[in-house]
């Protein structure tokens, strides 16, 4: 990775934090303020930005080293059709189904719904955003093809891999639907892993039935994928270690212990 990259990193990630902090205040609403009130307002703010790490720090950094490695970041949202033409919901709907017999490869569901929505009315189609909690967190294209992203927590519950399957199915009906030619790819991405083992050792039976590799990445692989070489997550984790030295985290002293 070269200098200028990290330095386009290092002020992304900057930028970022810094406008996750603006005007953030921590209003008394719990017990704890009155016995620990500095103690509980860092909790609420870093509590905070954890959860929305996939959107306040991961996207753009992920913008800024997928550009440089000439992917276009798409403006444009995936649209779901509404509602899906009537050969495709039943593919889909059958699919959900066979589940309890184990669950066929995703490029078999693919191809399946490929199949169906070829074989669909697709005039007039209605084509809406989808709800908020269906909407796609990064959405780029090389080469003719197209990828979609969902940044996801490390801290997954139990049901999370089916239902992260069933939204990976419904981004591939709903690209399909609009253009059942189209050369798309759908992933649900863990952008880091903060285990010392394998994240699947750890978290593999609640993300079932995701597939290694294929339906989800596990930081190297979404960071690798994004900046086309390899060692990309180690040379994040840099940029982190180089703003933590410069003390970044000063800045925001007065929010903690205001």
């Amino acid at each position: 990775m070269d200098e200028q990259l990290k330095a386009d990193i290092k002020q992304s990630i900057e930028s970022s934090i810094r406008k996750f902090f603006q005007g953030k205040q921590v209003k008394a609403s719990h017990v704890l303020d009155l016995l620990l009130p500095n103690e509980r307002r860092i909790r609420s703010l870093i509590g905070g930005l954890e959860t929305s790490l996939g959107i306040t720090v991961w996207q753009p950094v992920a913008q800024v080293i997928a550009k440089a490695n000439g992917f276009t970041v798409e403006a444009k949202k995936l649209m779901m059709p509404k509602p899906l033409p009537q050969v495709l919901a039943q593919e889909f709907d059958t699919l959900i189904r066979e589940n309890k017999e184990g669950w066929p490869p995703m490029e078999d569901c693919v191809a399946r719904l490929r199949e169906a929505a070829r074989g669909s009315d697709r005039d007039n189609l209605n084509l809406v955003a989808p709800p908020a909690s269906k909407a796609v967190d990064l959405y780029l294209s090389k080469e003719g093809k197209e990828y979609a992203f969902d940044l996801k927590s490390v801290q997954i519950n139990k049901r999370s891999g089916l239902d992260f399957k069933i939204q990976l199915l419904e981004w591939y009906a709903y690209k399909l639907c609009e253009d059942p030619s189209a050369q798309f790819e759908a992933r649900i991405v863990f952008p880091l892993n903060p285990y010392k083992v394998d994240w699947w050792k750890r978290q593999g039976d609640k993300a079932y039935p995701l597939e290694r590799a294929k339906d989800a990445w596990v930081q190297d692989e979404f960071w690798d994928f994004c900046a086309g070489q390899g060692n990309t997550w180690a040379e994040i984790l840099e940029v982190f270690e180089e703003l933590g030295k410069e003390g970044f985290g000063e800045n925001f002293r007065d929010i903690f212990y205001s």
